[in-house]
């Protein structure tokens, strides 16, 4: 024990002695019990989780929710019905169309190539079901809840349409486009719907807002390009393009301008085809195009986003007297799309987190108290 100086008026030998004074000032209090009863500090370092203790916290809670839905025949149901659904659907479809001319012969891989389609759009419905009942409450366990479900929902859909693309001789290669739009679009259907159900503590409310985001990104979206394309046809000013090189679809690739500019009537699709670009089945095709051959009839139809997003340089290269080397390179639709939807996802995410805490502090303390109360 640290030693206490004597007064100045005391004798005592011990004024001769040296005086200590009190190490750590009055910091440190050696008579703070540990659990094994002896002296400890009070001021302990708490211990702060790194990003692997992040990690596996969100992996398990993803996981507790992922299998209580896989221990579910609802799930295993709503699989099962939304594949049916689109194989079903797009059968028909194609049916419809032979039986009307729109093929001028026929083809039997439409109906793969649809089926796949419609599946994005299917996954996109279920991704949000199950994101709105999901139990995960952190963004990175609602994230790999998602990433978990998408997996599970993709192994079916993959057999399913390597079956189908096989049997009609269609491209196997799109049926990894279709997986891997499954899975990107459970994923963020999935966030949308957890992001509309934290929006509202009521769940009418929530199931509102997540049918009314879904429908709007799956038919919405594409209503409302059609309606504004004819609105982009301006008048403008084109010259003549010369040295101009294509690629193996007939697009433009390079070109030079010349001669003098000239008014031309031109259709800016450009200026809305971002719209329609976070649309299932149009992302899909996006992203599934290329895997086509560029001679089957389906090809130019999952390339036509596409065209639209590149704008009036398909008709009328030379707008504004502009060449090719002039002009900023253009940005695949489908990763548009993509940032669209996760965009879309995180404008309810933010303010649905936020929501939600203050529901939950509310509760705690017992909600607000009226002027009359104490």
């Amino acid at each position: 024990m640290a030693r206490v100086p004597e007064p100045p008026d005391d004798p005592g030998p011990a004024r001769s002695e040296s005086e200590y004074e009190v190490i750590g000032g009055g910091v440190i209090d050696d008579r703070f019990p540990r659990r094994d009863g002896t002296a400890g500090s009070e001021h302990r370092l708490d211990h702060q989780p790194g990003i692997a203790d992040i990690l596996g916290t969100a992996v398990r809670e993803a996981w507790d929710d992922c299998r209580m839905s896989l221990q579910s025949w609802w799930f295993w149901l709503a699989c099962a019905s939304g594949l049916l659904l689109a194989w079903a659907t797009a059968a028909a479809v194609v049916a419809f169309g032979e039986a009307n001319g729109w093929f001028e012969s026929s083809l039997p891989s439409a109906t793969y190539i649809l089926m796949a389609g419609l599946m994005a759009v299917v996954s996109a419905v279920l991704g949000a079901v199950w994101g709105f009942h999901q139990k995960a409450r952190t963004f990175l366990g609602g994230l790999f809840a998602g990433v978990f479900r998408g997996a599970v929902f993709a192994v079916p859909s993959g057999i399913l349409l390597l079956t189908v693309g096989t049997a009609v001789g269609g491209p196997i290669a799109l049926a990894g486009a279709g997986v891997v739009v499954v899975v990107l679009e459970i994923v963020l259907f999935g966030l949308i719907g957890a992001g509309a159900r934290a929006c509202s503590g009521r769940t009418a409310a929530g199931v509102a807002l997540t049918a009314a985001l879904v429908a709007f990104l799956c038919l919405g979206n594409v209503a409302a390009t059609i309606a504004l394309i004819p609105w982009t046809t301006v008048m403008d000013q084109a010259s003549v393009p010369v040295n101009v090189e294509r690629d193996d679809t007939g697009r433009i690739t390079a070109y030079e301008c010349v001669g003098r500019l000239r008014p031309v009537e031109v259709a800016h699709t450009e200026r809305v085809a971002w719209l329609a670009a976070s649309n299932p089945i149009l992302l899909f095709g996006s992203v599934a195009a290329e895997t086509l051959p560029k001679e089957h009839e389906l090809a130019w139809v999952l390339s036509g986003l596409q065209w639209a997003a590149d704008g009036p340089g398909r008709d009328f290269p030379c707008i504004g007297g502009e060449s090719s080397d002039q002009l900023a390179p253009s940005v695949p639709v489908a990763l548009t799309g993509l940032v669209i939807q996760a965009v879309v996802a995180a404008l309810v995410l933010l303010p649905g987190r936020w929501l939600s805490t203050r529901r939950l502090t509310s509760a705690r303390s017992g909600g607000p108290q009226t002027p009359g109360q104490a």
